[in-house]
């Protein structure tokens, strides 16, 4: 059987019960990864170490390592990317599980597309263990392809899920890794922050299911002061030199709005909250957000709303919102015209098209 340089690490927490399904998937792929390092934070109320066990007598790739104490998601991940040697990398949870082809469809891509730094499939899953399977899927294009950063900004609609994502281990380490202070958000920056670094690829395929369940660790993603900590944390980093090469990307994509308006009560606690970069990222919420806002216990969260509310900003809104239309309209038209076979002297035309293309996007 074909062996992927890939590693493949799986976090566990006590969920023995979901180990043989997420184990079960690893081991049968079509093309294995090199190694599978199952990272155990030091479960101590079910029998995960014995089914781990058990796998690592029966499978050479499989290797477990055992926090002594409890360490959390991120840095029991970040300590297994720590331990990995191979170019790629695919970060997987004990309760999600692969189908047949994820490994070998994600290395075919990324094989090919050496400048991608990651390639992921569809983000399809199930509401609660045993559910009916819901894709997800993309709108993106029709067969796998690459997307340069530009086009993942253009493209990309709040996420690139983090379960159906095989990413190279430098670009990885390059993004900061899991960052512990981004809790539930920590593999979604990283993750956007590679495909706006380095392009990404995109198999329209469900290859990988995400099972929700009230336990999981995402599903502490909600509203209140440990989430507008959290996302306090992503406005440091983003507006930080680290990672300036990618905050216009974030910042014209709006992915951040995604996780509510607790983004903006995060940019209200900020002394350069009016400033454009911090601005930037908070004008992407429905009127009907702002004006829920508009009665927030903090003056500087209402103010914030009551500007976005206001008659300066819904008329750059109205006015960018009618450019990109006009810039949409003209791509599509060009995109019939180039599909023609031009005529004679029409080759100047396109040009000319062209040219007024790159002018709106310019200007």
């Amino acid at each position: 059987m074909s062996t992927a340089d890939l590693t493949v690490i799986l976090a566990n927490y006590n969920h023995a019960r979901y180990l043989p399904r997420a184990l079960d998937a690893i081991l049968s792929q079509s093309i294995r990864p090199r190694e599978l390092l199952v990272l155990d934070d030091a479960s101590t109320k079910d029998n995960s170490l014995e089914v781990l066990d058990g796998y690592a007598r029966r499978d050479p790739i499989v290797r477990v390592i055992r926090n002594e104490k409890n360490l959390g998601v991120v840095p029991t991940y970040n300590k297994g990317v720590g331990l990995a040697t191979t170019e790629y990398l695919l970060l997987a949870a004990a309760d999600d599980y692969l189908l047949p082809g994820f490994i070998e469809k994600s290395i075919a891509q990324l094989a090919a597309n050496r400048q991608a730094g990651l390639c992921f499939a569809y983000d399809s899953f199930t509401v609660g263990d045993g559910g009916p399977v819901q894709a997800n899927p993309s709108g993106w294009c029709p067969a796998p392809a690459y997307f340069e950063p530009e086009e993942v900004c253009r493209l990309m609609r709040a996420v690139i899920p983090g379960h159906a994502v095989m990413c190279r281990r430098r670009a990885l380490l390059e993004a900061g890794g899991y960052l512990p202070e981004l809790a539930w958000y920590s593999d979604w920056f990283a993750f956007v922050t590679i495909a706006f670094r380095h392009g990404a690829c995109h198999i329209p395929e469900t290859l990988a299911i995400r099972v929700l369940l009230d336990e999981g660790y995402s599903a502490n993603a909600r509203h209140g002061p440990r989430n507008v900590e959290i996302l306090g944390a992503f406005l440091d980093r983003i507006t930080s030199p680290a990672y300036a090469d990618v905050m216009p990307y974030f910042r014209r994509n709006g992915a951040a709005t995604f996780f509510g308006t607790d983004l903006v009560r995060a940019a209200a606690r900020r002394a350069d909250r009016w400033q454009p970069q911090v601005l930037g990222f908070l004008n992407g919420f429905a009127p009907e957000q702002y004006e829920e806002l508009l009665v927030d216990a903090d003056p500087a969260v209402c103010e914030l709303a009551a500007f976005f509310l206001g008659p300066f900003w819904r008329h750059f809104a109205e006015k960018r919102s009618q450019k990109e239309n006009e810039i949409i309209l003209l791509r599509e038209e060009l995109e019939r015209t180039n599909k023609r076979l031009p005529p004679p002297g029409a080759l100047g035309k396109l040009r000319w098209l062209a040219g007024h293309v790159a002018k709106r996007i310019a200007g």
